[in-house]
């Protein structure tokens, strides 16, 4: 494997928080807690379409930090998330934690995050 390859892989698990094996396992093993997180999403998406990429990065990252947020779309989808969580006790803190993390991940791989960006949402909604 190259040394930018590498560079490239360790910047990626440092800027998400999660690991290339983590990653794997979530996306082979827990595709479950993905498709949870990712329903909250898209729900929010299709229930409010002047929502965007940056609301529901900013969502994801207030869910796996902890705090709470002033703006009003962007509360709701945390809301969501926190319902969604609620009704999988079976998933413990890390996994739901790596499922955010990796979700993250995807919103980044697949949008701009630019004002207006729908790039992950409409990536995502085709497979809901």
């Amino acid at each position: 494997m190259s040394m930018l390859r590498k560079l490239r892989r360790k910047q990626s698990s440092e800027m998400y928080g999660v690991s290339g094996r983590n990653y794997n396992r979530m996306t082979h093993e827990h595709v479950d807690v993905l498709q949870n997180i990712e329903f909250v999403l898209v729900s929010a998406y299709r229930d409010h379409p002047e929502l965007d990429d940056r609301v529901m990065a900013a969502a994801l990252r207030i869910a796996i930090a902890g705090g709470e947020t002033a703006d009003e779309p962007t509360a709701g989808v945390v809301q969501a998330l926190a319902d969604i969580r609620e009704i999988r006790p079976d998933v413990s803190e890390e996994l739901w934690e790596n499922g955010l993390k990796v979700v993250l991940r995807s919103v980044h791989n697949h949008s701009g995050l630019q004002p207006g960006d729908t790039g992950y949402l409409d990536f995502v909604s085709s497979f809901m």
